[in-house]
This record gives C-alpha cells, structure tokens and sequence, in this order.
C-alpha cells in the first residue's frame, strides 16, 4: 500500500462552527461510497459531532455529512456495551483510547476503557462489517442507535434486524427520506428493544455485526448485505477497501523528498475520490436505479449526491477529467437523470435539492463534459437541451433553476432589488452561459452559442471603473448610492467583499484586463498586497469565511474559499507563468499534514482538488473551455495516469516559467508524454 499509508483521515478535523480547518470527517469509506462511517464524541445534536481532541466516544456513526453547514442525514450510531443496557448519548459516552486509535479509508479500531471492548471496522459500499472484542464472556451487547425517526423490526427465523430510519436535515419533496438497513451478528444473540435502539445481547467474547443499507427498500438492503458482506471477514472487507483506494491513489505517482506533502497530497487525493457520493443502486436483475427524489418513485439510471457544483465545479471535475472520465461520465448522466425527475438540473444535492450558494454551474460541469468528449454526443445533446431549459426559463420556485432569470435577460445583470448577493449572482450567470455556448459550439448549434456568447459578456455591466471593482445596481442602472467600502463583505456579494468577487470572469481574462486599462496583474498585486481587513458588511456578523482570510496571511486572496481559487492562476493566463508559481508555492504552504491543516472549509473534494491541481501546476482557469493554464509543479517528479491509459510525466527541473507556454490544451495533456517538451516555447 505505497500511497494508502500516506493518507491522514485527521488531517482538517479541528474544527468549529466560528473557525474551520477544514470542516471535515475523518471518514472511513470505499471511494464514493454510499455510506460512510466516522467517530461521534461530541453529541449527535450538532454537526460537529466529532473532535481529534476529545477522549469521550458515544459510538460509531454511520453518515451521510457532505458538510456541518448541510448537516446529515440517514445516520445511526452503532456501540458496545457490557452489563446493563443504556442508550442516551449521556449515558453511554465513555473515554476511549484517542491516541491509540487507528482510522484510516479502509479501516477503524479503537478501545473503549469503561466497557473493556475493541471495535474494529472495515466498509463496503452500502454497509461495513463491524467487530468487537470484548474481555469477558458475560453480558455483552451491540447497540444499534436512531432516533425517534427510526423503526426496528426483527424477524426471529432468520435472526435479522430490519428497519429504516427518516432522519434528515432538510426535507425532501415527496415528505420522507428512508433509509432502509439490514445487520446481524455472526454469533448467538437475543435481542432487547430500548427507545428508539436495539441491543443485540450474547454471551461470545467476539461478535461481528454486519450491516448493509439502502435508499430504495428493505429488499434492497438484504440483496446488498448478501452480495457486500454475508460470506467476507472483516480482513476480506478491509483488504478489498484497501485495494479500491490504492488503486484510486495511484492514479498519481507524486515523488519528493518533502514527506509531509506528499502527506498532505494524497490526503488530498483521498478528500477528492470520496464525493459526490453514490446514490444508485443495482437491484438483482442488474438494472441501474435511484431514488427518484422529487416523487420517492424509484427510476433508472445513475445519481450522485452531497456535491455543491459551486464549490467542486473549479477543480474536482477538472481533476476527473484528467484521471476518471468514466466516473465523471456517470455523475453528468445523473445530472440528466435528476433533470428528467424533478424538471430542472440540480445546484446542490444532499440528497435533495438545495437552495445554497449563487448561480447554477452545473453548466460548467456538463459543458466541460461535452466539451472534452467525456459523454458521447447523443448525451451532450440531451444535456445541452437541459441547460437550454434552465437557461431560458424562470421559476419563482425558490432554489430552482436560476434566481432572477427575468430580470437577467432583461437587464444583463441581476439587480440588487430582485436577488441578493446580486454580483456574484451575475457574474455566474455569465459564466453559465458561455459554458452554455461552448457546449453550443462543440455540438454544431451556432445559433444558440452565438445567443449565448453575447450573454457571457455581461460581466461589463456591473464593471465601476471609479472604484475598480464590480458593484452591485438597481433596475434602473445606477449602483449602490452608499458609500462603497471595498473590505465589506456579504450583502451584493458571496462569502467576501468586493475584493474576492470582482475578478470571477473565468472566461474572458483578456476582456477583464481591457476594463482595468490592461493593468489587471497589478490590480492582483494590490490584491495580495492588500491589508486583511474586513467588515461584517450586509452579513451583521463575523462569518468563519472572514476569520480564515485573515489568518491566512496573504492579503485579500482567500485561498480558504472557493470564489479565490482562480486567483493566483491570473498572472499565468496573463503571461506570467513564473508570477503564478511564486504566489502558489507560498499559498501551498498553507496546507499541513495536521488536524488543522487546511487553510479553510474543504467543501467535498474542491479544495483538496485546488491542491492537488495545484502540486501538478496544471488549473483550468475555465471549466468548459478544454485548456490549461500552466504554473510550475511542487513536487519534484509527478506521474499522471491518465483516465484513457497513458501517462503525463511532470518534472519541476525541466520546466523554465521563461521559456514555456501558459496553457496546454486537454487535447495535449491527454496525448500524455512529458510535459517539458509539450510546453517548450517554439
């Protein structure tokens, strides 16, 4: 396992509801897993319901979590105990060994003093095999934990406990999310019922519960406990989990003496192959289904969840691009499905739904797929009549399709009366549409991507050549008349000020040097230079995104937060390979191989995939357009195996920022061969 024993599951877990370091679980999965498991210490009642610093242990928990801020769903807490039977979370905590335990993607283990039981886990898809040693042979239980929203039922025949559980953050359309599961112990047991818990009671010293789940039924659940987990040991489990996520990590062979990056880069690379998550199911016939979440019907094909496109649609998708077409193939197609169930593309699912973050970039997503021949173009055309649809139709639904439609088109820019957050909102809406037009020209429908092309530019409207930013206006054109303070966040903008939203004009670069008189890297430069000021602006309160700018320490360039990411790349799409790669390096040294060793909320994969981009000197500056922009790597020697069977080798001696080109097309970068000689200047 030359790359697994890299990974660092804690790496990012020190984390609070006023500060994050990344805001993530250490969570025990096989890639994309549909169900993951993870320690709960600090009470189910938050979402921060685990801490690398506590020594209390309330159980192992199964969830759903893409992120605290969209909290879980379908989770249940699995424990041992011994003598007599407790279920609260204040009862039945007790101090485990916290510096004794072991979590890795493939396996858990740890040692609870009170009870004198070991626990030990490895995953499957749907389920996990869990094992607990206890020193006696007296009393011992395995308890089985939901909440008044769960239902047990246990059928004395084939010594199965059955149920589901309706636990969930948000609701989903149809009323109820089930989820079904099915476990049992490899060893005598009775069984006792508590409130809203079952305890499986026996006397055997070691017990093994196996347990599988499923979204779409309990028959569902029992096919996939006999095809994942009634005929493997947990070594079998955990060996085969290994496998899947060496195979995953070796995707990328990255060679250095710095040890802790390479830590902190296949951490990285582990955080990107666990979203979006799997959320379909094979029945026994062998057909593909889901869960049709507008209607609770089920339906046919793929679906992926607990992905905001706001976030990963900037690097995670890049990254699979390069590494895993297939998969990403597949979450594209379930983008379609979710079109097909609910009448409109999905923003952000978890598993439903969400009305989060502004924009849609879904566009960017299935654009890029298109674009890059990663769905063949009998899908590309189905997919581009979806992103046709949400892009020429308004919905007063809130969260559905895009927000202020109307007023976009007739305005050609979304004004602060009809949407807040009206900038970003805007300038999204840009993007989307020449992502629109790219997958426009790509397919042969000149007329549409001509429509749409011109829609890109409307960037240029909220351009305030005064104060050099983009500015929030009325209906009637005129901007905010307040005085404009350029450090305060929130309000016309999305998780920052005026500074970190006024250059997300991915798409045309050039023509954002044009408003600022061609001057656009020195306006970066004051950027990086600038004070780490804030103010609480339209927010009314501190916001954790505020505090980690400042603690970054490099200026009003955010690296903890997505709208910022593009950043650093400008000088290099402006010429300036070397500019970029002196700004990523120090950036890069953010990232540290310790509980609060990201600079900011991970985000399911998008900030991982920044760093991981980021050590291979590649960043697609605009998702949609099959290029790019070039910086130099951070490791020594790194080895892309491609998604089509070849390599692309990147050695950081080779490669002169002076002498290389800026950009290097998808086309070339799958070609494979050595970098250096693809971007040697002619």
């Amino acid at each position: 396992m030359e790359r697994y024993r890299y990974v660092n599951v804690t790496l990012g877990t020190l984390n609070s509801k006023r500060f994050s370091n990344g805001n993530v679980l250490p969570l025990t999965a096989v890639p994309h897993g549909m169900a993951s498991f993870t320690l709960q210490n600090e009470k189910a009642a938050t979402p921060w319901f685990y801490s690398p610093l506590s020594k209390s242990f309330e159980g192992i928990r199964l969830t759903h979590q893409p992120s605290p801020w969209l909290q879980d769903y379908g989770q249940l807490v699995v424990t041992g105990q011994r003598g007599a039977l407790y279920f609260s979370e204040e009862q039945r905590w007790a101090s485990f060994d916290n510096e004794g335990c072991v979590l890795e993607p493939a396996y858990m283990k740890g040692y609870v003093y009170r009870d004198r039981y070991t626990f030990e886990l490895a995953p499957t898809n749907s389920g996990a095999v869990i094992r607990f040693t206890f020193s006696e042979a007296e009393t011992n239980r395995v308890n089985i934990i939901g909440d008044e929203r769960t239902v047990f039922r246990f059928d004395e025949s084939s010594k199965m406990v059955t149920g589901y559980t309706t636990a969930a953050a948000h609701p989903v359309a149809y009323g109820e999310l089930k989820e079904y599961f099915a476990f049992t112990l490899n060893v005598p047991f009775t069984v006792e019922y508590g409130k809203n818990a079952v305890s499986l009671v026996t006397s055997s010293r070691q017990a093994e519960c196996r347990l599988a789940t499923s979204f779409l039924s309990e028959e569902q659940a029992l096919l996939h406990f006999e095809r994942e987990l009634a005929h493997r040991s947990l070594e079998e489990v955990r060996f085969a989990a290994q496998e899947e996520w060496e195979n995953c990590l070796g995707k990328i062979d990255a060679e250095d003496e710095n040890e802790e990056r390479k830590a902190v880069f296949y951490t990285s690379l582990y955080r990107t192959f666990l979203w979006p998550r799997r959320f379909w199911e094979e029945d026994a016939a062998g057909r593909i289904l889901h869960l049709n979440l507008e209607t609770g019907e089920i339906a046919d094909g793929y679906l992926y969840v607990d992905n905001g496109f706001w976030d990963t649609y900037r690097t995670l998708y890049p990254l699979l691009s390069l590494v895993d077409t297939d998969l990403y193939a597949k979450v594209a197609e379930g983008c379609y499905n979710y079109y097909k169930d609910s009448g409109w593309l999905p923003k952000w699912l978890c598993p439903n739904n969400f009305n989060c973050m502004p924009g849609m970039l879904v566009e960017a997503v299935l654009a890029d797929a298109i674009v890059k021949e990663i769905v063949p173009a009998e899908a590309g055309e189905r997919m581009l009549d979806a992103l046709l649809h949400d892009g020429d139709c308004a919905c007063d639904e809130p969260g559905v399709g895009r927000e202020a439609l109307r007023e976009y088109r007739a305005l050609g820019y979304v004004p602060y009366t009809a949407a807040k957050e009206s900038v970003n909102e805007t300038l999204d809406n840009c993007y989307g549409d020449y992502c629109i037009a790219q997958a426009a020209h790509k397919l042969g429908r000149e007329d549409v991507a001509a429509r749409y092309d011109g829609y890109a530019h409307n960037y240029r409207n909220l351009f305030d050549p005064a104060a050099g930013f983009m500015r929030g206006k009325d209906e009637h054109g005129n901007f905010r008349s307040e005085t404009f303070d350029c450090f305060a966040w929130g309000r016309d903008y999305t998780e920052g000020s005026a500074w970190q939203s006024s250059f997300a004009v991915y798409h045309d670069i050039e023509g954002l040097n044009g408003l600022y008189g061609g001057k656009l890297a020195e306006k970066i430069d004051e950027l990086v230079a600038a004070p780490r000021y804030f103010a609480i602006g339209g927010y009314g309160s501190e916001i954790h995104e505020m505090s980690e700018m400042a603690d970054a320490r490099f200026g009003q360039c955010a690296i903890s937060n997505q709208p910022s990411f593009h950043i650093p790349y400008i000088y290099a799409e402006l010429g300036d390979v070397a500019k970029t790669a002196r700004l990523t390096e120090r950036l890069a040294g953010a990232f540290r191989n310790t509980i609060d060793g990201y600079p900011g909320d991970e985000d399911n994969g998008s900030l991982s995939a920044w760093f991981v981009l980021t050590c291979l000197g590649l960043y697609q500056m605009s998702p949609s357009r099959p290029d790019f922009t070039l910086s130099l790597p951070l490791f020594k020697k790194i080895t892309v195996r491609l998604a089509n069977g070849r390599e692309l080798v990147i050695e950081r001696d080779k490669l002169d920022p002076a002498a290389m080109k800026n950009k290097l097309s998808y086309a070339e970068a799958m070609r494979g061969g050595r970098l250096a000689a693809m971007v040697q200047k002619k």
